[in-house]
């Protein structure tokens, strides 16, 4: 899409087509201010910086920008701003995005990588642009090739970490330490810069490895920078409603700092009562909205919730990890459709994170997660809001123990950690 222009008198209206909201570009200048060469360079770790922003608050957008000017620099001449992701929809949509930026902020040709899934990209024939790699896919040919990660490092301008609160993991962790051998910059992205709603060890860790720094929405005066996006329309305004369900059956609690593992899921998941309150409230939110996304406790369970509700003669779409990709994006592709019938899909350990359906009002969480992380992530899939093509509110269905720690509120949420950082 090229910019548009209107004439008024002598005085032309140009609008940018890969522009930033006032608050994306208040976040891009402080991030660019802490990267920014000069007297931080002595510093270990000081041209380290988390963007903490909501999801759907377009941390993709502006990380963007910010990879471009990293680029644009005079001393990134035939180099690469390296993008780690963790899993391929993540990839995809970086990608995708870097693409689009770039034919608008980019100051030369460039290359944009691809390297995840099945990709054969020679890694050492890198031409200068921009890499998106897949964190598993290098992790499994840097353990075949010892030197390939420092010979990536040896022209790297700067590196983007997606979903940052990921970073601390032992292997992560490895890759995006040996990309950072001569001090490039690195930026963070994430809705929550920790792991847990309880601050332990792992996130002092994060916080560590970011060099403390982390900047954020300025909320204006609204307490937080969720409230301030809600009531300007930048995000939806979430209706939280319990479905409590008395299964008699007892689920093992995870022991502290972990999650419930997939047999504990699983189980949960061939409890008929459990089952039929999916199915039921999937069929009464179908009636009051026209996309509903569901997290369903297992494969089994999103199988047989689909095959009910198509049963009802309501359209249904299912994405499991195993899903083959091309029928994976075919499904997602119905679901964003303007097609006018209501549809719901049911997903089980996918869709939490790159993915992006703004027509989506509703989810239904029937998982039960101890994990303020992943509980955000799967709420924030509906909360994009009227500015940005999404709704002024949207409706948030939680089978879960509504009781745990942190998980009503997520303007709450997204303060958690906020004693780890300093604001810049």
């Amino acid at each position: 899409m090229s910019a548009r222009v209107s004439v008024e008198s002598d005085s032309l209206a140009v609008q940018p087509s890969y522009g930033l909201y006032p608050y994306q570009r208040q976040v891009l200048d402080d991030l660019l201010e802490i990267l920014r060469p000069g007297s931080r360079d002595v510093v270990p770790n000081s041209r380290r910086v988390i963007a903490h922003m909501p999801t759907g608050a377009g941390k993709t957008r502006v990380a963007c920008h910010a990879a471009s000017s990293l680029l644009n620099r005079a001393n990134a001449e035939g180099k690469v701003v390296v993008w780690l992701a963790s899993t391929e929809e993540l990839c995809e949509q970086a990608a995708d995005d870097l693409s689009r930026a770039w034919q608008h902020l980019g100051n030369r040709p460039i290359k944009i990588h691809r390297y995840w899934g099945s990709s054969s990209l020679d890694l050492y024939k890198l031409e200068a642009g921009f890499l998106v790699a897949g964190l598993p896919k290098l992790w499994e040919v840097s353990g075949r090739d010892v030197g390939l990660m420092q010979g990536i490092a040896d022209v790297t301008a700067g590196v983007i970490f997606d979903e940052a609160h990921q970073a601390i993991a032992r292997t992560y962790r490895y890759l995006a330490e040996q990309l950072l051998s001569y001090q490039p910059p690195l930026i963070g992205l994430t809705a929550t810069p920790g792991r847990s709603a309880e601050i332990g060890s792992p996130d002092y860790e994060l916080a560590e490895m970011f060099g403390h720094n982390k900047v954020t929405i300025d909320s204006k005066g609204h307490g937080n920078p969720v409230k301030y996006l809600i009531r300007n329309d930048y995000l939806a305004d979430p209706e939280f409603l319990p479905v409590k369900v008395s299964t008699h059956v007892q689920v093992s609690q995870p022991k502290e700092g972990f999650d419930y593992t997939s047999i504990n899921l699983r189980s949960l998941g061939d409890i008929n009562i459990w089952q039929q309150a999916i199915i039921d409230t999937t069929i009464s939110a179908l009636g009051d909205h026209k996309r509903v996304l569901v997290f369903c406790p297992s494969v089994s369970s999103a199988r047989r919730c689909a095959e009910a509700v198509t049963n009802r003669g309501m359209r249904s779409e299912i994405v499991l990890g195993e899903t083959p990709h091309d029928q994976r994006m075919a499904s997602i592709g119905r679901f964003r459709s303007d097609c006018s019938s209501p549809i719901v899909l049911f997903n089980y350990g996918v869709l939490t994170a790159g993915f992006d359906a703004p027509r989506t009002r509703c989810v239904i969480i029937a998982r039960p997660t101890t994990s303020l992380v992943l509980y955000s992530q799967m709420v924030g899939r509906a909360m994009r809001g009227r500015r940005s093509g999404g709704n002024r509110t949207c409706r948030v269905y939680t089978v879960i123990d509504t009781d745990l720690p942190g998980f009503k509120s997520v303007a709450e949420a997204f303060i958690n950690w906020e004693d780890l950082w300093k604001q810049e």
